[in-house]
Order: C-alpha cells, then structure tokens, then sequence
C-alpha cells in the first residue's frame, strides 16, 4: 500500500517566459500542515517519515483550519491551495482558495477559514485527502496526500445525545 502521506518538498520546472530561453524553476516547500481547532487544538499532519501511513481520529462536526507554512524559490502569482476529501461511497468535496502572490522567501504562514466536518452516522469512517499547491497557471509546486477517521464525537455531558443517535419517534 502506498503511503497515506506524501509531500512535495522539490523544484518543479516550470516556463513561465513566452521565449525559448529555458525554464524557469520554480518550487513551493510545505514545510507545515497543521488542522488548527479552538476545541481539539492543533494537529500537525505528518508529511513524510514515521507516522506519515496512520489515519489520525476527528470528531464528527468538529470545525477546523487549514494552516500552512511554505517557502518559495522564485516569486509565484496566483498561488492557490486545494483539498479533495474523500470518504468511503461518498462523493468527493473539493475546497480551492486563491491566496495570492508572493515573493520568493519566507516562510509565509497562512490560516485558512474554518471548515466544519461532516456530522452523523453516515459520514463516520475514514476519508483521503488530497491537498495541493499550484500557480495561476495550474504547474502544481506542492502536494501531501494523507487519511484521517471520522469517529463519532463524545458528548459532553451524560445527557447529551447525538441528533444521529437519539431515538426517534415517528409524528402523525
């Protein structure tokens, strides 16, 4: 099986001159991914190395940022950020954010909007996520492919249930 988690830490060639002058490279390096939640803190997603093939657990319905870290080898308009999450015989959710441009240098730190999970019985398991970097142009820089488990989320309180879990009653 292939890892769950890769990244792309190299230069990817790229011609952005309308001559015949040679490429110009061009590299975003992720240094960081990291879901960001005011009630499960900050988790960082492994890139590559030990850890790097393990789904970690969210809770259903928890709400969490994307934060990234990165640095760039050349100046990059139109940098965008894409994720496609895909859960077992569900449809895949693709998000796609336009965070600008930027010079080469860095690191750059960026906290994307929240984003809440999917909430009940249906949507619990395990979902690959494909997050990507590209330019304006589409000349992908970036990408970490990594699982996470959907688990059912615990309740506070004794008396709290899920709207999934409650019991239902049927109203005529």
């Amino acid at each position: 099986m292939a890892p769950a988690t890769r990244a792309s830490r190299s230069s990817v060639p790229h011609s952005s001159r309308g001559d015949d002058s040679g490429p110009v490279t061009t590299a975003v390096e992720l240094l960081e991914l990291a879901l960001v939640s005011d009630e499960l803190g900050t988790f960082t997603v492994p890139l590559e190395g030990a850890g790097a093939d393990i789904p970690y657990e969210l809770p259903e319905g928890a709400v969490v940022s994307v934060a990234l870290t990165f640095r760039l080898a050349a100046d990059t308009d139109g940098l965008l950020f894409e994720t496609v999450r895909v859960g077992e015989g569900e449809e895949p959710v693709a998000r796609r954010i336009a965070l600008g441009s930027f010079r080469a240098g860095g690191p750059y730190e960026i906290r994307l909007p929240p984003e809440r999970l999917p909430l009940g019985r249906a949507h619990r398991g395990t979902y690959d996520v494909t997050a990507r970097m590209s330019d304006a142009a589409g000349t992908e820089h970036a990408r970490v492919e990594h699982r996470f488990t959907l688990v059912h989320r615990l309740s506070q309180g004794a008396d709290e249930v899920s709207e999934d879990d409650a019991p239902r009653t049927r109203l005529h």
